[in-house]
């Protein structure tokens, strides 16, 4: 629910709505933003794919004109920033959504696979998150 993915259908709290029937329903604009970003989200770890930074683009979070974006997150941030028409379900999706998969895939530097394995100590973790906050 907190996601945006899932809402009440009764009031804006689900308030009135029967026990015996359905009290939430899906964001299917949200829900296809998630699915799109399970799709494409490690595309970038394929090293052929990453881009090179165009003149044009530079400097991009840190990396020059001409150089090869090895992380995969920021690589698919820049390729979703500049051409994002070349993944299809990316295209297909609202500006909304393609902000939102941008912020995740970029603004905000935070490693889930980190948090839930504990790979990573606290300041390294939340260090962006906590400036974004």
């Amino acid at each position: 629910v907190g996601s945006g993915m899932v809402r009440p259908c009764a009031g804006e709290d689900g308030a009135g709505a029967e026990q015996s029937k359905v009290q939430s329903q899906v964001d299917f604009t949200r829900f296809r933003a998630m699915l799109v970003l399970t799709a494409i989200h490690d595309v970038m770890k394929n090293e052929s794919l990453c881009p090179t930074v165009q003149p044009e683009h530079a400097p991009f979070n840190g990396y020059k004109a001409g150089e090869v974006i090895l992380d995969h997150d920021v690589a698919l941030d820049y390729t979703l920033t500049f051409f994002g028409d070349l993944f299809p379900s990316y295209r297909g999706l609202d500006p909304e959504s393609q902000r939102l998969i941008r912020f995740t895939q970029g603004k905000m530097g935070f490693n889930y696979g980190w948090l839930v394995q504990g790979e990573s100590p606290p300041g390294a973790l939340f260090l962006t998150f906590k400036q974004l906050i």
